[in-house]
């Protein structure tokens, strides 16, 4: 990989950050996080044999899901999967990314999209937010112009990228002052024992790791 291209990675991130704390568009494009972060709470529901009931995406880029489990072990795995999966969706964007597989970035983003329209979103906002990813990424997956596929591929991923740091580090910061108000790290703290704030800590710590390591295997790529 050339440097030209190497430094691309910074530029999108750089953009990412931009775009991301800009009125309106910045709550639009964040939602990308919101979603894979509550499909991996969906997944890991389903892969313990438990139940995804919804799945809701509201418009301040927050999110909801509300699975069934069965027992204290899925319970604790369910809470930990949502941080998780975003930074494991990080990665696998940008290994795709750096061996030329744009387009199935773009897939696997609009597959999910899709699944969650038709199977678990229950709310107005979260429909319409979905409906139009869906449009804009079909779009661009028909119109076959392979430098804006590689745009969108790009800037996707830098915002999954971002959020998932950002919004690790958010959840932290909250554990730190509010344990009780820390989302995931508050249920984990109820099943566990185990304080929120370590619980913050460990996912913006893994958030922290999985983009380092990101960004380094698409340099050396």
């Amino acid at each position: 990989m050339g440097l030209l291209q190497t430094n691309h990675i910074f530029l999108y991130i750089i953009l990412a950050l931009i775009v991301s704390n800009l009125p309106v568009i910045g709550r639009y494009v964040s939602m990308v996080n919101t979603m894979i972060h509550e499909n991996g709470h969906a997944l890991a529901a389903l892969l313990l044999n438990g139940k995804v009931y919804s799945i809701k995406l509201f418009h301040n880029t927050s999110g909801e899901a509300v699975t069934g489990q069965r027992g204290w072990f899925s319970s604790v795995v369910i809470a930990y999967a949502g941080y998780t999966f975003s930074s494991i969706a990080v990665y696998a964007c940008f290994l795709l990314i750096s061996k030329g597989r744009v387009i199935l970035v773009l897939y696997g983003f609009v597959v999910i999209a899709v699944l969650n329209l038709l199977l678990w979103i229950r709310n107005v906002y979260g429909a319409l937010w979905l409906f139009t990813f869906i449009m804009m990424c079909g779009w661009i997956i028909y119109s076959d112009h392979t430098e804006v596929q590689t745009f969108l591929a790009y800037f996707l991923s830098s915002i999954l990228l971002t959020q998932s740091v950002s919004s690790a580090l958010h959840i932290f910061m909250i554990s730190l002052i509010r344990r009780k108000a820390a989302g995931d790290a508050t249920s984990l703290a109820s099943y566990t024992k185990i304080p929120a704030v370590l619980w913050g800590f460990l996912f913006f710590l893994q958030a922290i790791y999985v983009a380092i390591l990101s960004i380094k295997d698409h340099f050396y790529s």
